[in-house]
């Protein structure tokens, strides 16, 4: 299954405050961040308007 480059998105843990990798389409953690800051070239989750 191929993913599309949209469907990875990161947001901040607020436990650790590491950013994560999210796959969308599936649901499910790829990875997660040891160094501060987000990653480069992934968009950050926004909240969505209601």
């Amino acid at each position: 299954m191929s993913t599309r480059k949209k469907d990875i998105i990161q947001t901040k843990n607020p436990k650790s405050g590491h950013y994560v990798k999210i796959n969308r389409s599936e649901g499910k953690i790829i990875s997660h961040k040891k160094s501060n800051g987000p990653y480069k070239s992934v968009p950050v989750a926004r909240k969505k308007k209601k």
